[in-house]
């Protein structure tokens, strides 16, 4: 068992073990939100593109790609970030990007005052409708995922020096 911690935990080197709990946390915390976030999408791709199309943000030929993909990826990155440390900066810095391009995307929907569904955790059209609480949410999110990639991302840099023992 201490083995699995150990690789799970796998953060800088002689570092902080409360900073390094705290973004294992934080990861998993992320990982488990992306996973839940997707398997509905997943499972109804057509009812998610309606949700995407009434955003009013992509061309329309780009809608279905994006409700196809988009889940997917969602899903991949939630499974890696919690069980791939030495993918968790790559992984959190991509959760970061989608996490910003939803955040602007519920902002303009609010800019426009435009009274649809988020699509976040659900493809009903009886879903959480967007609102000032979703883009704080995401702003939390992104700390969560600000705190995994500063955790892990000195050990990327010590690893990648070149050995200096020749």
């Amino acid at each position: 068992m201490k083995k699995v911690l150990d690789l799970l935990y796998a953060g800088p080197q002689g570092g902080n073990s409360w900073v390094r709990f705290a973004s294992l946390i934080a990861g998993m915390f992320v990982g488990c939100l992306f996973i839940l976030a997707a398997v509905p999408k997943i499972l109804d791709p057509l009812s998610f593109a309606k949700i995407i199309f009434h955003y009013n943000v992509l061309p329309e030929f780009l809608v279905n790609l994006v409700a196809i993909y988009l889940p997917w990826l969602e899903f991949v990155c939630g499974v890696v970030i919690i069980l791939i440390p030495r993918w968790r900066v790559a992984t959190g810095l991509l959760i970061a990007g989608m996490l910003l391009v939803f955040t602007l995307g519920m902002g303009s929907v609010l800019a426009r005052e435009l009274d649809i569904t988020c699509g976040c955790f659900s493809t009903s059209s009886a879903g959480e409708a967007i609102s000032l609480i979703n883009i704080v949410r995401n702003i939390g999110l992104l700390a969560c995922v600000a705190l995994v990639v500063w955790a892990h991302s000195g050990k990327r840099m010590q690893s990648a020096k070149p050995d200096s023992k020749e």
